[in-house]
């Protein structure tokens, strides 16, 4: 007999609103993101539009990607946007030091990178090199994509191909400066920070968001050290911070592919471990920025497991299986519970580099099951996060590789993963509640308790398989994949569902 698992909802009590942006995405010149991910050369047999894949353009539209960070990651602090703008033919190679020292053509620059931003509807947030970069560069660069007027940088923009700015709102100041980007302290990054700020100027109307760097997992010290610098020792020089990039992965347990039941759990023990530092990292700028003008933004979160053999070491290949869709989903879950904290957040990576949405090879295009998850969350985009409660069985703790970002930060003491986790949120009157059964075995019959509320006819997708390390391959590309949405009619507030083991749902009604 299947276990009862249940959760409440409460509509009435309302967290924040789902920025769109919390379902961002990463773009990093690394492995087989860009070449041939995005970018083949005009003239191949991949059908493209100046360079640009169509069949990557065709699946990615329909996630409505509302924005999308680009070059890096470290890549970031050794890119120099000069080199990729211009006739393809006169750009330099370079070597990128980072991955695998791999040949980087320059052939996707600031144009082609844009162009891809507005095939598929998203928002660009560039990141700007101050690890191997110059003030004069970055400010540069901002000019060269902002400026309306009359100058040498915004005519020769023209010349390129873009006779209007390109209205970039978001720019990063550097990228794991404590690490890729220039092995930094907190105090030597924000001198740093506050230079490089001086120079990032708003034109034509485009006001900037400069993003500085932020802690690393559950660096608490990076951002406490880092807030105090910057208002002890540069007249509150916070007012010149408009966002604060935290970055969390929540790494493997076995591989990809191969893992056991208490693998499972504990991957999704420590991809749950999320909500402990968004909430303690938010717990600490607070307290010098009671009012929270400075955005927290996680714009590097997701799975990291060990190279698919046969792929370079470097290149961050792997394969995306049902539990990785879990780890996307919990994570979802996470932001949107957490909504008045977290503004943005961004998955690594957008194709076939760590948790990727799309796998290519050759003139062959896949959906991973992290692809599904986010196209089934999208009502949540926009909507009021509303208060979501499971009293669900505990399956694990995590162990101790879900421990260490237990401090006294957290609002919640324990990262017990329990058999559900979710959330829920409401726009117009209607309800939407998104599910996670963690247990890779069990079965439940999920119980959605309505707090003085109640629902008629509800729509159930669910996401499940079969096997628990199923996945999506060139061969077989729907091994993985949304099922047909049912109908079910819930009781006096009241609503079960059943949910097989290791799966995904999204329950969809009007609220009564």
């Amino acid at each position: 007999m299947q276990s009862v698992q249940r959760v409440v909802v409460v509509p009435e009590e309302t967290i924040g609103e789902i920025n769109p942006y919390l379902h961002g995405h990463f773009a990093e010149h690394l492995g087989e993101l860009i070449y041939p991910g995005i970018c083949v050369p005009p003239d191949c047999n991949i059908p493209n539009t100046n360079g640009i894949r169509n069949d990557v353009v065709a699946a990615l539209n329909p996630l409505n990607i509302p924005v999308l960070r680009w070059p890096g990651g470290c890549y970031a602090d050794d890119y120099h946007w000069r080199d990729g703008i211009g006739p393809l033919e006169n750009r330099p190679m370079r070597v990128n030091r980072h991955w695998g020292a791999a040949e980087e053509p320059n052939h996707f620059g600031t144009h082609e990178f844009m162009n891809f931003c507005r095939f598929v509807g998203a928002e660009p947030y560039f990141a700007g090199n101050v690890g191997s970069g110059t003030p004069a560069e970055l400010r540069n660069w901002v000019e060269y994509c902002n400026f309306a007027g009359n100058s040498s940088l915004a005519d020769e923009r023209r010349t390129n191909g873009a006779e209007e700015p390109f209205k970039i709102r978001y720019w990063g100041i550097g990228n794991e400066n404590w690490g890729c980007g220039g092995n930094m302290n907190p105090e030597q990054y924000a001198d740093e920070f506050c230079r490089y700020r001086s120079f990032v100027s708003n034109y034509s109307g485009t006001q900037v968001e400069a993003i500085a760097c932020g802690q690393d997992n559950a660096d608490w010290d990076w951002t406490r050290r880092f807030m105090e610098h910057m208002r002890r020792n540069y007249h509150n020089r916070l007012r010149s911070v408009q966002g604060l990039a935290m970055h969390y992965y929540c790494g493997t347990a076995g591989t990809a592919i191969e893992y056991t039941n208490e693998q499972w759990l504990e991957l999704l023990a420590k991809s749950y471990a999320i909500e402990g530092i968004v909430t303690g990292c938010r717990s600490i700028m607070d307290e010098y920025d009671a009012e929270r003008r400075i955005k927290l933004i996680l714009d590097e979160w997701g799975a990291w497991h060990p190279v698919e053999k046969g792929k370079p070491t470097g290149g961050l290949y792997q394969q995306n299986t049902m539990r990785d869709a879990c780890v996307a989903a919990l994570s979802l879950d996470v932001f949107h519970n957490q909504a008045d904290k977290l503004f943005m957040a961004n998955i690594a990576q957008l194709i076939n580099v760590l948790q990727a949405v799309l796998l290519v090879e050759e003139d062959k295009c896949i959906k991973t099951p992290t692809y599904h998850v986010f196209d089934l969350y999208q009502p949540h985009k926009g909507a009021q996060a509303v208060r979501f409660e499971t009293y669900a069985d505990t399956v694990t703790d995590g162990g101790p590789s879900a421990h260490y970002c237990q401090t006294r930060y957290l609002e919640r003491k324990t990262f017990a993963l329990r058999a559900v986790h979710g959330s829920a949120s409401v726009r117009d009157g209607a309800l939407c509640v998104t599910a996670v059964n963690t247990h890779p075995t069990e079965a439940i019959e999920l119980e959605v308790e309505l707090h003085r509320s109640g629902w008629n006819e509800v729509q159930v997708v669910t996401l499940n398989a079969d096997d628990i390390h199923a996945h999506n391959t060139f061969s077989q590309p729907e091994n993985v994949q949304l099922a047909a949405p049912q109908t079910v009619t819930a009781r006096d507030g009241f609503l079960r569902v059943p949910m097989p083991a290791g799966s995904v749902i999204r329950l969809q009604g009007k609220l009564a």
